[in-house]
């Protein structure tokens, strides 16, 4: 779509997208989405999300205190209309809603000799939960840090096959966050490792960013953009194409 030189303005805040935490209430998973600010109006009066995982519907629409929460959809019996969400009962006000029952957690399988590493450095927690159930079943050791400075530390005592790191690290917020994923890759080159290395990053991705010769320097072999939900599936895919894995 083209836009009219007074119309920049309303073209960028079209680009710009606001982060949505969904938390599935069947199978419990975690997840994001990113949706554009200029569909936040029909999310906020409510829009039907799938689970990535389950596939369970949720009404999803934004809450009282601002943020937005996920009601189960029942899907009656003969009818291919969702029903509406079922309104929670009223409460105290100071009262605390009981946290869902937590199902038991997956045993993971046991590491195989010799399982290649990934270090995946991320600063946020549910995106880090996200690529460790998406990659459960790929056979390699994931090991996660969540700044530049524990990933440094980690390439010095583990032998890693792959580097998957946030573009964006710096955290004002975290005193060891001071460097961000190109110049943590800088100084994994400059050591004298040779490590591939794919790029993540919540950022529209551009062609002229991708294209820069600077990134066959640093071994990326890759970027995943983290705007949309599978996000963490593209990125198993792109892992198992630069490790050979079947």
């Amino acid at each position: 779509m083209a836009y009219a030189a007074g119309d920049t303005k309303d073209a960028k805040m079209a680009q710009k997208k606001e982060p949505i935490e969904i938390h599935c209430l069947d199978c419990n998973t975690g997840f994001r989405l990113w949706v554009p600010l200029d569909k936040i109006r029909e999310w906020e009066s409510g829009v039907r999300v799938n689970c990535i995982r389950c596939g369970a519907q949720h009404f999803v629409r934004r809450a009282a205190g601002g943020s937005f929460e996920a009601l189960p959809l029942r899907q009656p019996k003969g009818d291919d209309r969702p029903a509406p969400p079922q309104a929670r009962p009223a409460r105290a006000a100071g009262s605390k809603v009981p946290a869902p029952a937590m199902p038991e957690r997956e045993t993971a399988p046991p590491e195989e000799p010799g399982a290649e590493t990934i270090l995946l450095i991320e600063d946020d927690k549910l995106a880090r939960d996200m690529v460790q159930n998406t990659l459960k079943d790929v056979g390699i050791r994931l090991v996660q840090a969540k700044n530049a400075a524990e990933a440094l530390k980690t390439l010095r005592t583990e032998r890693v096959n792959l580097i998957v790191t946030d573009l964006y690290l710096k955290n004002p917020a975290d005193p060891e966050s001071l460097i961000d994923g190109e110049d943590l890759l800088k100084r994994v080159v400059a050591s004298g490792m040779n490590i591939p290395a794919i790029i993540t990053t919540g950022k529209d991705i551009l062609d002229d960013m991708v294209l820069d010769p600077k990134w066959f320097d640093l071994h990326v072999k890759g970027f995943i953009q983290k705007g949309n939900p599978f996000w963490a599936e593209e990125l198993k895919l792109k892992i198992k194409e630069v490790m050979y894995k079947d």
